[in-house]
């Protein structure tokens, strides 16, 4: 008998074998009613093998209870009214209709000989309606897109009407718009009791919609929780191999990542960038993408390009906003210019605040000017840093923002 404090999911000490090859490692993990959780990790981390077992297609050693009840006392019909899977493998070999391929999530419901009735239909239409493929009724299955078809088979895997949901990979056959979609259903799902669990490839979206991570990587789990706690430097590198900055996205509120390229044939060289007012922040990210040792500034604090490069962990220079730089800014920033390999002046509008800027940037070894608009459009001096801009300009190179790549060392 089920007890009612049961967990919907109870995974322990599941291992699962192919051959000799040991594919799932000492799995141990629980899921209860309305949690939306994103299996995470690399290809080969055993997450498609994981769902599998728990929908009773791969028998493992171990134990796998659904709402209580052991999998291995269970026969198909019975796993089928308890959990649904959505397979990656969107291909149907026969030309069914739509309408038939999605009734077949009730055959768990109907006795051997009895076929569907008005209820089943009225489910099936209902969730055709819901992921918008009800206008697909008629068609045969094996002549949709492979995003219609796996909304079909999602539309299917709801009207099985299960309380645990596993999705592999739900999205990897959609459109962006519909990859959304899906997500949002399933989102919705959880809000109601039902449980999701996805395997998820990518992870800002596991990010923006699961409220719980399982980081997975060479068939054990590595990290379980919050999104937060899971997406670290540390996991991220254990798990995926990248270096990679976590910081927490300013305009989503979410935990946000960024992967660097780790060139090590670039990280010996230095690059200072001079810009501010927003005119930096593409520039600093290029650098910090190709793997170049970067510093920055002088920034105004709450300048949008401080903030940027305060993601990437760069080294930065600030002042107050609406007062000039004063001498001791002044001279570090001569000293981060002095030690660069390069320099580059953005695309930056001058104003008596920053002007000092174009005179550190005279003792630039190597100056690149950034120029995409005409100075004289950016200059609230009066003409002083004009004056200054086409000194400098006079000893660099200058380049569009879309040809700085061809500059640089």
């Amino acid at each position: 008998m089920t007890s009612p404090a049961a967990k919907l999911l109870n995974i322990d000490s599941l291992n699962f074998y192919i051959n000799d090859i040991h594919i799932l490692k000492d799995i141990s993990l629980k899921a209860d009613r309305g949690e939306f959780i994103g299996l995470i990790g690399p290809n080969g981390a055993g997450k498609t093998t994981l769902l599998k077992c728990i929908n009773g297609i791969n028998k493992g050693s171990g134990q796998i209870e659904l709402d209580g009840v052991d999998i291995r006392s269970m026969n198909s019909r019975q796993i089928a009214a308890k959990a649904a899977m959505l397979h990656q493998d969107t291909t149907v070999a026969f030309p069914f209709t739509v309408m038939d391929i999605v009734l077949a999530g009730r055959y768990h419901k109907l006795g051997r000989f009895r076929p569907e009735g008005p209820e089943d239909y009225a489910a099936a239409r209902r969730y055709m309606e819901y992921t918008d493929t009800l206008k697909l009724e008629k068609r045969l299955i094996n002549t949709l897109s492979g995003g219609e078809r796996q909304r079909v088979l999602f539309a299917k895997v709801l009207t099985q009407e299960t309380d645990l949901i596993l999705l592999d990979e739900p999205s990897s056959s959609m459109d962006i718009a519909y990859e959304e979609q899906l997500f949002k259903y399933s989102y919705e799902l959880t809000r109601e009791g039902k449980t999701v669990i996805a395997a998820v490839h990518d992870l800002k979206t596991a990010v923006r919609y699961c409220s719980r991570l399982v980081m997975m990587k060479d068939g054990r789990v590595i990290a379980d929780g919050e999104p937060e706690a899971v997406i670290t430097r540390e996991n991220l590198r254990l798990s995926f191999g990248v270096e990679a900055l976590v910081y927490r996205n300013r305009i989503t509120g979410l935990i946000d990542f960024h992967i660097s390229a780790g060139n090590s044939d670039k990280r010996n060289v230095k690059i200072h960038v001079i810009g501010g007012g927003g005119s930096a922040s593409g520039v600093i990210r290029q650098l910090f993408e190709r793997g170049y040792s970067v510093t920055a500034g002088v920034f105004s604090h709450g300048d949008s390009d401080l903030g940027c490069a305060d993601v990437f962990g760069i080294k930065t220079l600030a002042c107050r906003p609406f007062s000039e730089i004063d001498d001791d800014v002044f001279n570090e920033n001569v000293q981060l210019i002095k030690a660069a390999d390069m320099t580059i002046l953005c695309d930056m509008p001058f104003g008596r605040q920053n002007i000092r800027n174009l005179e550190a940037a005279k003792h630039a070894s190597a100056l690149v000017i950034i120029e995409d608009e005409d100075p004289k459009n950016r200059d609230f001096t009066g003409g002083m840093a004009l004056e200054l801009y086409y000194g400098l300009r006079d000893k660099a190179v200058v380049v569009e923002s879309a040809r700085l790549h061809e500059v640089l060392p």
